[in-house]
């Protein structure tokens, strides 16, 4: 019977590339993960699980072979340990989040603070990454709920609009286009920008805006592309150029102001994504069925964004 204790250690490996980063990430020493990878080797009869490539460990075929069977058989051993607790009314366990920049950062401390108000047994974990590689996690079962500004359409996958939140034109006060009201899209041609990362959600969503107002992808000069909206702010400071940001994230200063863009109403969707599964532990199901209800959709208003179910 192979021992969750080394597979617990064998997927830190895994997922952290080398013995001295799961080590750290456990809360072991060095040698204590050589020794977890061996004795589970000596389980396997003696069959060498990890190649040195560099510095970094990399599975073997047969390593590869255990990654998801050691995967499935660790959640099924802290969902046995979760029902069996949850017969005296303590609903326990461990949530992985993920989120992106922006209102994720933003939303997701919110939420995790009242659900924990009803969960207290019940570990949370945030990652901030691209979405891309949160949807790639999410897959892989790293990460069990997202919060992402896309609508992610996979087959056994569910998500849930939490909230809508304005896309805005910015300027420093004494730019030339401020002095304009309801002013044409075609004004933008030439003029440097400030965008999120191409390919983002936000960047088509502000793309395809201006693709109906006649201003192609070939009419934009973008001088800075970052998820940052900390960055676009100091960048139109700067002078870099005119940044498109969530009208949430403008500071009350009188140094910038929203371009009145004629005919452009941008709005980007929030989203809380999972994998559907009946037998997901209790304690995802409860965070799920929460960040659904009535209370969790007072918190996102109260972080200004518009919900879909509240007015």
């Amino acid at each position: 019977m192979l021992n969750t204790l080394h597979l617990k250690t064998f997927i830190a490996v895994i997922d952290h590339g080398n013995y001295s980063a799961a080590a750290e990430y456990l809360h072991m020493s060095q040698p204590t993960v050589t020794l977890h990878i061996r004795a589970l080797e000596d389980e396997l009869e003696n069959i060498r699980l990890f190649q040195r490539v560099g510095q970094q460990m990399r599975p073997t075929p047969a390593g590869d072979e255990l990654i998801d069977i050691a995967r499935e058989m660790l959640a099924l051993a802290a969902r046995a340990e979760e029902n069996i607790k949850s017969l005296h009314g303590q609903v326990s366990g461990q949530i992985a989040l993920g989120c992106g920049a922006s209102v994720g950062e933003r939303l997701l401390p919110a939420l995790c603070a009242r659900f924990r108000t009803h969960f207290p047994a019940i570990a949370l974990s945030s990652t901030i990454a691209p979405n891309e590689q949160l949807i790639e996690w999410l897959g892989a079962q790293q990460l069990h709920v997202l919060i992402l500004d896309e609508h992610v359409r996979r087959r056994g996958w569910e998500s849930l609009l939490l909230g809508i939140e304005r896309i805005v034109a910015i300027a420093p006060r004494n730019h030339a286009l401020l002095t304009h009201n309801a002013v044409p899209a075609t004004e933008l041609r030439g003029l440097p920008l400030v965008l999120p990362r191409d390919g983002t959600p936000q960047r088509r969503t502000i793309e395809d805006a201006l693709r109906r107002r006649n201003v192609g992808a070939a009419d934009l000069v973008v001088a800075l592309e970052t998820d940052s909206t900390e960055m676009m702010l100091a960048a139109v400071r700067a002078g870099l150029g005119i940044a498109f940001v969530p009208q949430l994230r403008l500071p009350r200063t009188r140094d910038l102001a929203i371009i009145d863009l004629a005919g452009i109403a941008l709005q980007q969707e929030w989203y809380a994504v999972r994998q559907r599964d009946r037998s997901a532990p209790r304690a995802l199901q409860e965070f799920f069925a929460f960040v659904a209800s009535e209370d969790a959709r007072k918190i996102v208003q109260r972080e200004g964004l518009k919900s879909p179910t509240l007015t």
